[in-house]
């Protein structure tokens, strides 16, 4: 789950990391028993996919050998322009 709402990534005027923003998620421990064999991420819109591959980072180190799917609603596919404004992961 994330920790806090934050404004919506397409909207943002600097885009996170992708490791900044896994800092922006935690597992609720309270919702492991039975331990998860899938696990889906519901998302209203995919952008650029940073947001879904931080959460999937997550939780395959919580869970390692656990596939996690994405599923989204919408897809907004960005401008020629904003895919170079996007960083690199270091």
């Amino acid at each position: 789950m994330q920790r806090e709402s934050t404004e919506a990534a397409h909207a943002a005027g600097l885009r996170q990391r992708i490791g900044e923003l896994c800092s922006d998620y935690m597992v609720d421990e309270s919702l492991l028993e039975p331990a998860p064999r899938v696990i889906a991420v519901v998302d209203d819109v995919l952008t650029t996919g940073a947001h879904f591959k931080a959460a999937q980072l997550l939780l395959s180190s919580r869970f390692p050998g656990v596939a996690v799917y994405g599923i989204f609603v919408a897809r907004r596919v960005p401008e020629a322009g904003d895919i170079g404004s996007f960083p690199a992961e270091s």
